[in-house]
């Protein structure tokens, strides 16, 4: 059964009213009527049941909530940042798409030298947000998805990693887990099971019952540069590989996600 997004503003007590594109796919695509059921989203892990109660001359799609759906998603292990080097645009869709399909929490992309999007394309990043928040949106009601990833702003390869290994200096005693990987084809072939998969596992063992945050950094289409390479080394990063095939960054991202869902028992 398709699923539809519920937003904060739509819902009063167990009541809801839906317009614009989710209720025209309701009432125009699927051609529901009132008295059918819904299953509803509210992007933040939650999944409801439903009942319409009309339709409104205006289109609108008026209901009530009549009961939750418990999935297990809200119980994943890992929590998957990809810091991905910013792609041209039908690519970074695909990246988008796929990634929440295989249930990246945030994406943030990434700006480096050997970025090959144009710098005016990158200033529109913002102008994008809007496009991106709606691929976003339809990856997650294709694949069944409760909560919705994040799409951040571009940020520089070099604060990135900073940021994504940055240990706090007087944080609580038990601070969250984190491990942080980049993605590097300069292995001369080392395959990700000789590079990272122990890593991966000890993370795991290692993790108790917390959730464990994986910041995973994949190159742009001109690939990471050595001095980037040095640089997420020396702060703490795992540098891996992912076999003796140049793989399209893209490709790479997507790769990288399913094997660290993978071995943490999400896939």
């Amino acid at each position: 059964m398709p699923q539809f997004f519920l937003p904060p503003q739509a819902l009063k007590d167990k009541a809801f009213r839906l317009t614009g594109p989710e209720a025209y796919h309701i009432t125009k695509v699927l051609r529901y009527k009132a008295g059918q059921s819904l299953v509803l989203f509210d992007g933040k892990g939650g999944r409801f049941e439903a009942v319409i109660k009309a339709i409104e001359q205006d289109g609108s799609v008026c209901g009530s909530l009549t009961g939750t759906l418990h999935g297990t998603e809200h119980r994943a292990p890992v929590d998957i940042r990809l810091y991905q080097g910013l792609l041209k645009s039908s690519h970074w869709d695909w990246v988008l798409e796929k990634g929440t399909e295989l249930g990246v929490s945030f994406f943030i992309p990434v700006t480096t030298p050997r970025t090959v999007v144009l710098l005016h394309e990158a200033e529109r990043v913002k102008a994008k947000a809007e496009r991106w928040g709606r691929v976003v949106m339809a990856a997650a009601k294709q694949c069944g998805r409760a909560d919705l990833p994040a799409v951040k702003e571009p940020v520089q390869f070099r604060d990135a990693i900073r940021a994504a290994t940055e240990k706090p200096e007087d944080g609580p005693a038990k601070s969250p887990k984190a491990l942080t990987l980049l993605a590097w084809e300069g292995l001369n072939g080392a395959t990700a099971c000789e590079t990272v998969r122990l890593n991966l596992r000890e993370a795991d063992q290692g993790r108790g019952s917390e959730k464990m945050t994986v910041n995973l950094f994949i190159g742009p289409e001109g690939g990471f540069t050595e001095e980037e390479v040095e640089l997420a080394e020396s702060l703490g990063a795992t540098i891996f590989g992912l076999g003796p095939r140049t793989l399209r960054a893209e490709t790479a991202a997507l790769a990288a996600v399913a094997l660290i869902q993978y071995e943490f028992g999400s896939l």
